[in-house]
């Protein structure tokens, strides 16, 4: 089993700062945070030029991406 703990606990530093501080806490992974107007450690909108920065960021960390939290039920968000 690994536990993970939510990026958004760590709204307000850069996804880079907050995977360091995830793994010195002890923790194997994240689940990313990508809520629009809260935390977005993924800006869902700017996917495919910032999911790159933020595995390598995870990589760099020794930290797992386990999942991700959206928090919108709109669906084409979601897709």
């Amino acid at each position: 089993m690994k536990l993970g703990v939510n990026s958004v606990l760590f709204k307000g530093v850069d996804a880079k700062t907050a995977f360091k501080a995830i793994k010195a806490a002890g923790f194997d992974g994240v689940e990313l945070s990508a809520i629009q107007g809260m935390c977005e450690h993924l800006v869902l909108d700017a996917w495919e030029t910032q999911a790159p920065l933020v595995k390598a960021a995870a990589k760099e960390a020794g930290v797992e991406l386990l999942s991700m939290e959206v928090a919108s039920l709109d669906e084409d968000r979601l897709t």
